[in-house]
């Protein structure tokens, strides 16, 4: 029986190491697959991080600059063409500052030309800013359309409703 036995292993050995060359060689190729998947999930991760951190810090930096600069220049009735420029670029110098070099030059690699993405949003930011005063002129002038319209509405109806009123009768004396 040990020569049986001799005989079944050197037949199996051959099976059982192409079974462990192919397993190895699956594995290996699954490792690589979820390696790849997981470096792609953090630079998805990574550059979400950075976009909300530049976004973020563009708009700290035209708050900073409408507090530090804009509103003065305007309460003067000084705030010209050039001190429009100056605040645009204090903004993108004080949005640069907050970045750093790292941040910037990850930002760089994500959206490509980061100046024209830095400017563009800035201008976002500074008509945010400006549109909760325009929502808010816009709101008291529709409430105050519609308080009107509904008193003459209201008018109206108890215009009408006294028009058609017809004045009760007396009632008729009936003879018995």
């Amino acid at each position: 029986m040990n020569e049986t036995m001799q005989q079944i292993v050197n037949a199996c050995v051959p099976v059982l190491c192409l079974l462990i060359t192919t397993g190895g060689a699956y594995l290996v190729a699954l490792l690589k697959k979820r390696t790849a998947q997981i470096e792609k999930e953090l630079d998805n991760e990574t550059a979400a991080k950075y976009m909300n951190m530049a976004a973020d810090a563009v708009a700290q930096a035209v708050t900073y600059t409408a507090q530090t600069f804009t509103d003065a220049l305007k309460a003067e009735g000084k705030f010209t063409k050039e001190k429009q420029i100056e605040a645009f670029n204090k903004a993108k110098d004080k949005t640069l500052e907050i970045l750093g070099d790292a941040a910037v030059n990850a930002l760089g690699e994500i959206y490509g030309d980061f100046d024209a993405w830095v400017e563009t949003k800035i201008e976002q930011v500074c008509r945010e800013i400006k549109t909760p005063e325009a929502d808010k002129t816009a709101a008291t002038t529709a409430a105050a359309t519609a308080a009107s319209v509904a008193t003459t509405i209201a008018a109206t109806a108890v215009q009408q409703i006294a028009a058609e009123a017809v004045p009760a009768a007396a009632p008729e004396a009936t003879a018995e």
